[in-house]
């Protein structure tokens, strides 16, 4: 059984390595709906291990009760975005080119996302988290829109960041170890003795915060999931955007020290996430866009239970399964409300009805009013209620839901007002089963282990449920008057969309056309030169504009490649402002 550890990233390598001998039409689908299912039976079973030293530098992977959960919302989600994109795809009558690039990269993708979470050292963890993050930008620019491949360029460019910091965090942290390959859990003890502790800290919490969305290092979730097909934003955000939050959990000491300055920054980091990307969020007109800020202002809540632990260091035993938790029920409800966005209402008035009653429950379920929700919000609470922490923690974990219906709201308005436009492709009965199994298991399976776990909930703690509705409540009655009115709507990506237009009027300067007169040519060669050149170049006839061209260069270089500088400047001064405070800490 160790052995078939194997079959979680083999298969669907493999899957993927067919797909690139075959044009099949039903191979690409049968691979995708096979290909996580190892992974699921694995995440069911006993803990594993299995040593493979012949493999890179020596690798060794396993399973855990914190990697099984990961594996097992992973997993089902990608089962279910499968079977979506089945019938997304079905309205091409030959499987394309297009189609098939896209069926390679998302086996591929899965291989990476599979592969990262059973790694127990570190050159397979980075190989895995790399090869999902690259195969990954396919996925977004599938569309090969202009809108796809601005969001492509995005995403790439904060991958990139990403992974730089990253490596520098895995340099800093393993140099002390004579050349030996480390393992994942031997990184939090040699952080805390690592002379570069508050340096790796840094490099790590925005490096993999790329990936899980924290504040300021988003930027690429608002502009990558309105332009990928929803089925890949299904997986983008209920799947890999976790991976982050997973490396987070392995990497970074959480119960190994004590450090309130770091737990001063993370506080802060989550409530910006929390209620910023809440209030841009409900500003947003794309149904996709919204569920994008939805999924930092969760991963924000997530971050709040993290930074918990920098204050009180035993309470990870307790707080890291909560988490874990939450990450269950958001993975696999946020994929449920993506796999609802192209829904069509058609039908009787009782099939229209019961639709619409079925779309409401995943947003009520991610408030923490139905379903494993319920479980998820109460166990943070009481969890982080049980240890001396600053109040302020349960009130932003309280005051979350706030946050959250109001995105609801806006999406679920949003929604009913694009229903119309979806395409006609959009009834294929698969994209139904899909949603529906998914929404089911989404509400059934979080309920089903709270109780397992002994988590709060509905039945056992009925006052304590009572104080998750008022808040929702007063937030729904409030975004009702506003959702009537034509509010005005910011465009997806806020802090990158400011770039770009900081970058724009840099370019207008800098193609600025120079003074007239300046550059009037003479029309003949003088008679003497001067000791300027550039009188001299000015003064050549117009015949001759070799040397002219070679002088007047510069708005010529600004369309070439200044405007890639200005993107480069921009993006190393907003790292210098994170690295100052890496440092400062």
């Amino acid at each position: 059984m160790t052995w078939g550890l194997l079959w979680i990233p083999l298969l669907p390598l493999t899957g993927f390595i067919l797909l690139c001998l075959s044009d099949s039409k039903r191979l690409p689908v049968f691979c995708a709906l096979l290909a996580p299912l190892p992974a699921l039976i694995y995440s069911l079973g006993s803990p594993l291990q299995l040593d493979l030293p012949q493999l890179l530098l020596g690798s060794l992977w396993h399973t855990t009760p914190l990697n099984q959960t990961f594996l097992l919302f992973t997993a089902l989600l990608w089962i279910f975005s499968a079977l979506y994109a089945w019938g997304y795809f079905k309205g091409d009558e030959t499987p394309t080119r297009h189609t098939q690039r896209f069926w390679r990269l998302w086996l591929l993708t899965l291989t990476g996302n599979l592969g990262l979470l059973i790694s127990a050292d570190l050159v397979s963890f980075y190989t895995f988290f790399a090869l999902m993050t690259f195969a990954a930008y396919g996925l977004v620019i599938h569309s090969q829109s202009v809108q796809a491949y601005r969001a492509g360029r995005a995403y790439l460019k904060m991958a990139i960041l990403g992974e730089m910091l990253i490596l520098t965090g895995f340099w800093l942290a393993s140099q002390e170890l004579s050349g030996q390959v480390p393992r994942l859990e031997e990184l939090g003890a040699l952080l805390v003795e690592s002379p570069h502790q508050n340096l790796i800290l840094f490099c790590w919490l925005l490096g993999f915060g790329v990936k899980a969305g924290l504040a300021g290092m988003h930027l690429w979730l608002p502009l990558a999931h309105p332009v990928a097909p929803t089925p890949a934003s299904a997986v983008l955000s209920g799947a890999m955007i976790k991976a982050g939050l997973f490396a987070w959990l392995n990497l970074l000491p959480l119960g190994l020290m004590t450090s309130i300055p770091w737990g001063h920054l993370l506080l802060v980091l989550a409530a910006l996430a929390i209620f910023g990307a809440g209030l841009i969020g409900s500003l947003q007109s794309a149904p996709k866009a919204i569920l994008a800020y939805s999924s930092i202002s969760q991963m924000g809540v997530m971050l709040l239970a993290i930074a918990a632990i920098f204050y009180v260091p035993e309470a990870s035993e307790t707080l890291i399964p909560l988490i874990a938790f939450y990450a269950l029920h958001h993975g696999l409800v946020k994929g449920a409300l993506f796999l609802s966005v192209n829904f069509n209402p058609i039908g009787s008035l009782f099939t229209r009805v019961l639709l619409a009653i079925s779309l409401m429950l995943p947003p009520l379920a991610l408030i923490g009013l139905v379903g494993g929700g319920i479980a998820a919000k109460l166990g943070l609470k009481e969890g982080l209620g049980l240890f001396p922490l600053p109040s302020l923690f349960i009130t932003l974990v309280s005051f979350s839901a706030v946050a959250t219906s109001l995105l609801m709201s806006r999406f679920l308005w949003q929604l009913q007002r694009h229903a119309k436009e979806a395409s006609s492709v959009t009834q294929h009965p698969s994209l139904g089963l899909a949603w529906l199994g998914l929404m089911l298991v989404a509400l059934l399976l979080p309920t089903y282990l709270s109780i397992d776990l002994a988590l709060p909930g509905l039945l056992n703690t009925p006052s304590a449920y009572l104080s998750l509705i008022w808040l929702p409540l007063f937030s729904l009655l409030l975004a009702y008057p506003l959702l009537r009115r034509n509010l005005p709507s910011l465009p997806a990506g806020d802090l990158w969309v400011l770039g770009e237009k900081m970058v724009e009027k840099l370019g207008e300067k800098l193609n600025a056309k120079p003074d007239t007169e300046q550059n009037k040519p003479l029309g003949k060669t003088p008679e003497r030169l001067t000791a300027d050149p550039a009188a001299n170049v000015r003064a050549l006839p117009d015949s001759d504009d070799s040397g002219r061209a070679a002088f007047n260069t510069g708005p010529r270089l600004w369309e070439r490649w200044g405007r890639t500088q200005a993107v480069a400047l921009f993006s190393l001064i907003w790292l210098l402002l994170f690295l100052g405070l890496g440092l400062a800490l």
